[in-house]
């Protein structure tokens, strides 16, 4: 009898990206049946992972068919899979789900990902050299790092749904009407494109709340005393709690604001993913992410601002 393939899967991020791009593909393997798997460490963005030990690489090398790499563009980092991969003569595939080659001023990142910076020079040399494939979560990520590598898939990024299922969406008796923009730490340029529209809703219906993230506390400090009772601060939410908290604070609207630049082209339909399984109507920018939606059916695409 023929035993299964043996995948190993080498979590880089101990965050969001982490889970989605391979701490769930291998987790799901594992539980399909369809390989044996063996993952490093995660812990849903608590605390920092354990390094594996040069004895644990070691017998993981011997013992995978293939290992599956998230991306970390240091060279340290690189040298060590090309290393692996001439001495145990075992294929390597990286997998990335952003276009670090655009990644605008106004995003964090762009302090180590400019133009021509270290970063980017060790990624182009990793992608180009280093890996036996490369795995995206886009077709438009596809078509731009193609000219770095003749083999990249496109795995798109998905939810756990036996996980959110275990959470009822609660359309508690309250009476007002739930409006959120739920995202992680760079973000700020989203609520810069909904703040007025926000604004200027929460002042024409009273019965309307919107509710934020509390990091991004200052972004409404200086908003009309009119709404200011309308704005809900919200804790950060934990990655493990994200689906039981998304569909327990029973948010009617979802937002999804994005500006339309290469970066961000290249960028998932996870948000609309969640509002949707989280039993909000979404309402979406036109933008490349979002473009899967059926104006009006599944959710709405918002018109370009003025």
């Amino acid at each position: 009898m023929k035993r299964k393939l043996r995948c190993y899967f080498h979590i880089a991020e101990n965050s969001g990206v982490g889970y989605f791009r391979q701490y769930l593909p291998a987790i799901i393997l594992r539980e399909l049946g369809l390989a044996e798997v063996r993952i490093n460490d995660f812990k849903f963005g608590k605390g920092d992972h354990v390094i594996p030990s040069e004895k644990a690489y070691f017998e993981t090398c011997n013992w995978a068919d293939i290992l599956v790499v998230g991306r970390l563009d240091r060279p340290e980092y690189y040298a060590q899979w090309g290393a692996f991969r001439e001495f145990f003569n075992i294929p390597i595939v990286l997998d990335t789900d952003d276009n670090i080659h655009h990644v605008p001023t106004t995003n964090p990142g762009y302090q180590g990902y400019g133009p021509n910076s270290e970063a980017q020079q060790w990624n182009t040399k990793a992608m180009t050299d280093t890996f036996d494939a490369i795995t995206v979560s886009t077709q438009e990520l596809k078509n731009f790092y193609s000219k770095y590598h003749p083999r990249i898939y496109t795995l798109p990024n998905s939810l756990d749904i036996k996980e959110w299922e275990k959470h009822t969406y609660r359309r508690k008796k309250h009476k007002d009407i739930r409006m959120t923009f739920m995202c992680s730490g760079t973000h700020a340029e989203g609520f810069g494109i909904i703040q007025k529209a926000v604004y200027d809703i929460l002042k024409k219906y009273k019965n309307v709340s919107f509710y934020y993230q509390d990091m991004y506390w200052r972004l409404f400090e200086k908003a009309p005393k009119s709404i200011q009772k309308q704005l809900k601060r919200i804790q950060w939410i934990p990655l493990e709690k994200w689906p039981a908290k998304m569909q327990g604070f029973g948010f009617d609207i979802g937002l999804a604001p994005l500006r339309d630049n290469y970066f961000n082209r290249g960028k998932s339909n996870l948000r609309y993913l969640e509002y949707s399984l989280a039993g909000m109507a979404p309402i979406c920018s036109p933008v490349e992410p979002y473009l899967c939606i059926k104006n009006g059916v599944d959710g709405i695409l918002a018109k370009e601002s003025k």
